[in-house]
């Protein structure tokens, strides 16, 4: 009998400790190659690959093709080769702004060391919803038309999802902190997905302008990433240049971060909707269909990515 119990309190052990080391699985969708912040994002996500399994990166928006060659030169470069990358529906022809061809896509033309899946990018995010039913995090940083397209071939498929966390919307506060809300870029480019999206009755936590526009990468910390000269950094230092801008904004990593440091954030429950213009609105009196980040300790987040970004020595073998 006490060799029975012995057995059994070992196997729960053992079991227990594998439950504590599992891996997250994520799916990582993207438009990578417009702002800066993507890049920055990915970087967080590869650095993070002890706590996280990438199962994927997805593009949207534009001209996913170029957005996915940025990606799988990212990738070639830290040798993540195993990482697959899938292209979402091309929506070039939506605008003349969703055609642009990016200055960070220069970073990468002509790359062809690694080539992106066949398997559009709905397909894959639902093969693996279906794969591993809640065991799955989706993080979408960009406007959400690839997961209409999964609500499109099924209805209640982001419902398998673990949890969405999604750079997505102006909920209390506007890009310059006015409280004064007003229509965030990912919901901007395709609004009539976004109402979609918020309506899946997905488990889905929005890391907003509230919490994302006043994380401001300085440029003492930029040269320092600059000089740590490894491919990684190298990688995002390029992209940043190219970018052309100056003081970025960290937009895409804060919602990595929610996942990754849930003790730097605050949220709250709230029902979450989309107007005809592309307007977040919030009514608290109605049932909650989502959380709602609105507060970040900005100093220890950024502090948390750089250590990410500088603490590693990804390369090719």
């Amino acid at each position: 009998m006490k060799h029975f119990l012995f057995l059994a309190f070992l196997l729960f052990a053992l079991g227990a400790l594998a439950q504590n080391t599992a891996r997250q699985k994520v799916i990582f969708d993207c438009d990578l190659g417009d702002d800066i912040d993507d890049a920055f994002a990915l970087a967080l996500l590869l650095t993070n690959q002890d706590k996280l399994e990438i199962l994927g990166i997805t593009t949207c928006y534009g001209r996913t093709d170029d957005r996915a060659r940025v990606a799988l030169k990212m990738l070639y470069e830290t040798g993540q080769d195993k990482i697959p990358v899938c292209l979402g529906r091309n929506t070039s022809a939506s605008s003349e702004r969703a055609n642009w061809y990016a200055e960070q896509f220069y970073w990468a033309k002509g790359f062809e060391k690694l080539q992106p899946s066949k398997q559009p990018a709905a397909d894959f995010i639902l093969e693996n919803l279906k794969k591993y039913p809640n065991e799955v995090v989706i993080i979408s940083v960009g406007p959400v038309t690839n997961l209409a397209d999964v609500l499109q071939k099924d209805p209640n498929a982001l419902k398998m999802a673990k949890k969405i966390y999604a750079m997505f919307g102006s909920f209390y506060v506007s890009y310059t902190g006015y409280p004064t809300p007003e229509v965030e870029w990912n919901v901007r480019c395709d609004i009539e997905a976004a109402k979609k999206f918020v309506n899946s009755g997905a488990n889905i936590a929005y890391a907003g302008l509230d919490i994302t526009a006043f994380v401001k990468l300085d440029k003492a910390k930029r040269e320092t990433l600059l000089m740590r000269q490894s491919p990684l950094t190298n990688a995002i230092s390029a992209l940043y240049v190219l970018w052309g801008n100056e003081t970025p904004t960290l937009f895409d990593p804060v919602a990595i971060g929610m996942l990754l440091y849930p003790d730097l954030f605050k949220s709250k429950k709230v029902n979450v909707s989309v107007d005809d213009q592309g307007f977040t609105k919030v009514d608290e009196t109605k049932t909650p269909n989502a959380e709602v980040g609105v507060y970040i300790n900005t100093n220890e987040f950024i502090a948390k990515a750089m250590k990410a970004y500088l603490l590693q020595n990804m390369g090719r073998n």
